[in-house]
């Protein structure tokens, strides 16, 4: 269970990072089980750049440069990942936001794999964004109470990692608190980002079976990855009603437990 002090950081700073989460195992056979559903050889990187999806499965792969996307995997060793203590934080998380609406099953109905592969380029950092700024969502009560990465490698500096703004949820609420008037929009708020001092960005450095939860205020964005190796990440899949304000590609929504 989650100490007090970690509860209050989730609240504040608007995420978590908790360590060796997911069991080494576990995760080497998901990480085994998604270069084999991408059809490409871990050990051949000219091999990275040609993708190739199964005819016969029930995913959806999508490819945008360096980004290899998997929508609606169920493969069993993936959806391992979702462990017993994994539901337990997550759910400890989600209870301090009874107030935002939220998916009632207990359990993801698969993945959403967001796989990066390295690019040569020179590294440069992402402008940030809320989750759902593209969508017609508003601030209140909330979009989720909580979401997570979960990651299937490493994730060092440069290659692939997740950047977030600590100090974003709380000028997010002081914005809107000297603001009353102001949109209810995320999209709106996305737009004062250039006129606010979100605070210093934070590039968070990952180990494989690493869980990153955050929460719908914190401002934060994927980066470029111009390692030498691939940066696998997951989060997880609903086919429910409930969750289909947060659509990814045809049934398949993110779920917002």
């Amino acid at each position: 269970m989650l100490t007090k002090q970690q509860l209050a950081q989730f609240e504040e700073k608007g995420y978590l990072l908790l360590s060796d989460l997911i069991p080494q195992e576990t995760v080497t056979k998901a990480r085994e089980a998604m270069w084999h559903m991408m059809g490409i050889d871990a050990d051949n990187p000219s091999s990275w750049a040609d993708c190739k999806h199964p005819s016969a499965s029930e995913f959806y792969m999508h490819r945008t440069g360096a980004l290899t996307e998997l929508f609606g995997v169920t493969h069993p060793d993936v959806l391992a990942c979702c462990t017993p203590d994994y539901l337990t934080i997550l759910k400890q998380l989600a209870t301090q936001y009874p107030e935002i609406p939220h998916c009632e099953r207990q359990q993801p109905d698969g993945i959403w794999a967001i796989n990066k592969f390295p690019v040569s380029a020179e590294w440069k950092r992402p402008s940030p964004h809320l989750d759902g700024d593209f969508r017609d969502l508003r601030l209140d009560p909330g979009t989720f109470r909580v979401t997570s990465l979960t990651y299937l490698t490493d994730a060092n500096t440069h290659s692939g990692t997740t950047i977030v703004w600590p100090e974003g949820p709380q000028r997010i609420r002081e914005f809107r608190k000297n603001n009353p008037r102001f949109s209810n929009h995320i999209h709106d708020m996305k737009a004062q980002f250039r006129e606010m001092d979100l605070g210093d960005p934070i590039e968070v450095i990952t180990k494989q079976g690493d869980v990153l939860f955050f929460h719908h205020l914190l401002p934060h964005n994927g980066t470029m990855n111009v390692s030498s190796a691939p940066r696998f990440a997951i989060r997880y899949m609903c086919l429910c009603l409930t969750c289909r304000k947060w659509e990814k590609k045809e049934e398949w929504n993110v779920w917002m437990p």
